[in-house]
């Protein structure tokens, strides 16, 4: 289960005083907490709760933006979002590609967690997950959310050039002592064998779906209790040239199997765990 559900105990939302996943007397999905007015879902999606933001962020790894909203009613429209740091555009999610954004019902322990007796959660898959201590934003097109059968359009989330990036609507971001920061696939590079060294031709493209002979790059970062990091692969599906860092690394690995199934093992002084970070999971469930 995601870190989300932890997290989500503390969330504005979770003031009713029901425990079971159903609402509390006086509270519906368009007035899901006591501290929220009732909206009128015939003329909006009604509220959201935006994974992650400031004050809310990933812990050590984070490649899927989540909307978690109460009314089960909403389906996906048609748009983008965009992510963005101060040097621009990161990524572009299309909510018409099924492989870029899903829909799924709230399971039972995420209802029960932010005291809901419904509601819905959009993930938004990233080609290139969030970097460690990055200012990012979020802009949304209109209408890429909707509810009442399509007659009911979610609003454009704006970039306001007024105010810094860290205080636009949405600001997700992913912290921690140590995780893994900017993961990406991509097409293998061609490599000349006759020459000493190769010239990028340009940036390299992250790829959604991932195949065999594609690579595998990402920063790998220690600290804290984390003082060593393994990489493995339960099936070898990935090909990893080292894989004990006992220090903040870029790493770089091969897919070399049709099922991806790889992760990676923190470990502290002592060589007991410390966490772990499985990206066969990541990539499905995240």
């Amino acid at each position: 289960m995601k870190r989300l559900v932890a997290l989500i105990l503390v969330c504005i939302f979770c003031m009713a005083t029901a425990y079971a996943a159903e609402w509390a007397e006086g509270l519906s999905p368009a007035k899901p907490s006591n501290l929220k007015r009732e909206v009128d879902l015939t003329q909006t999606v009604g509220y959201w709760l935006m994974f992650p933001r400031t004050g809310l962020s990933a812990d050590r790894f984070c490649d899927v933006l989540e909307i978690y909203l109460p009314n089960p009613d909403v389906e996906l429209g048609e748009g983008t979002a965009t992510l963005w740091d101060a040097d621009g555009e990161v990524a572009i999610v299309d909510f018409a590609d099924p492989a870029q954004v899903e829909l799924r019902p709230l399971e039972e322990v995420e209802m029960e967690s932010m005291h809901w007796g419904s509601g819905v959660c959009v993930e938004m898959h990233l080609p290139i997950s969030l970097k460690f201590d990055e200012a990012y934003y979020v802009t949304m097109d209109e209408g890429t959310l909707t509810s009442n059968g399509g007659k009911v359009k979610s609003s454009r989330i704006p970039y306001s050039d007024q105010v810094p990036i860290e205080e636009q609507y949405w600001t997700p971001s992913v912290t921690g002592d140590f995780g893994i920061s900017g993961l990406y696939y991509s097409e293998a590079a061609e490599v000349d064998e006759e020459a000493e060294e190769t010239e990028a031709e340009g940036p390299i493209e992250p790829k959604y779906n991932p195949a065999k002979g594609d690579a595998i790059h990402f920063d790998l970062v220690l600290g804290g209790d984390a003082k060593t990091a393994v990489m493995y692969s339960e099936n070898d599906s990935v090909y990893f040239e080292t894989l004990e860092y006992t220090e903040s690394s870029a790493v770089t690995a091969t897919i070399t199997g049709d099922e991806l199934n790889w992760g990676v093992v923190f470990l502290d002084e002592n060589g007991d765990v410390v966490d772990y970070v499985n990206l066969a999971a990541a990539q499905s469930e995240e």
